[in-house]
């Protein structure tokens, strides 16, 4: 038993200097570290440097591009864009030819207004099956005169619905409207197994319709008519039987009866 405490005794002995010999380390490799911190700061050896010293030829070099910057007149760089005219030289070509025919065209394009009339599921078959996709029906107009119908398919519904927009767009007709935001006539048109009637209506009546043909004559810019579906009530036939009978106008002779 006495050997064993004597070993005991030498263990912990051993421990505690282990443990003074580490502290002593510690202190001693905080202290260095701090040290190269503090004379990091001022020599500029280790980390970011606080400042920043500069040479005269690179002190001369950024003096002369500030004095190159400062003699550029910027209220005359700016006038262009402040006035809205920029300048010609510096535009290609294309761009003058743009820009003059945007100037012979007025420099305004019509705002039309869109309505998505239907959309359906469609389905083509081919060759290794069925290919399923979408049908739009997109009727567009000014309500000033200028209205469009266009029908397109396509996988997904937005780009049916664009593509029919586009179509509306392209293939838009102008209809006359009367003083009074009417028709000038009673409208008789059959398209398939469409049947649609409109006749005009006095101020303050209203649109008096349903369906595809309320929808059309609110984007062609009346205010004042009556519209009856009498046959089919799918959208795409009274749709174009609507557009067909604005073609029927014969404009010459209603602006000759100065009724618009």
């Amino acid at each position: 038993p006495s050997a064993r405490l004597v070993e005991d005794h030498s263990m912990a002995a051993s421990r505690k200097m282990a443990l003074a010999i580490s502290f002593v380390a510690n202190v001693v490799l905080a202290a260095v570290m701090i040290g190269l911190l503090l004379t990091s700061s001022t020599h500029g050896i280790v980390g970011a440097p606080v400042s920043i010293s500069r040479s005269p030829v690179t002190s001369a070099r950024i003096g002369a591009r500030l004095d190159r910057f400062s003699t550029i007149n910027r209220p005359e760089m700016c006038v262009w864009a402040e006035d809205g005219s920029a300048p010609v030289e510096s535009e290609p070509q294309s761009g003058q030819q743009r820009r003059g025919r945007r100037e012979r065209d007025g420099g305004r394009q019509p705002k039309f207004e869109e309505r998505v009339l239907q959309v359906r599921r469609i389905t083509k078959v081919v060759k290794g099956g069925k290919n399923m996709g979408f049908r739009a029906l997109v009727a567009v107009g000014d309500k000033n005169g200028r209205v469009g119908l266009g029908c397109a398919s396509a996988k997904e519904v937005m780009t049916a619905v664009e593509k029919a927009s586009m179509e509306a767009k392209k293939t838009a007709i102008t209809v006359p409207i009367t003083k009074g935001s009417t028709l000038p006539h009673r409208l008789d048109i059959q398209w398939g197994a469409a049947e649609v009637m409109m006749k005009p209506a006095s101020v303050g009546t209203g649109l008096v319709a349903g369906g595809a043909v309320r929808t059309i004559l609110e984007l062609a810019g009346y205010q004042n008519a009556r519209g009856k579906q009498l046959g089919t009530d799918n959208a795409l036939n009274n749709a174009k039987a609507v557009l067909e009978a604005f073609k029927s106008f014969d404009i010459e002779k209603i602006k000759a009866a100065n009724m618009i």
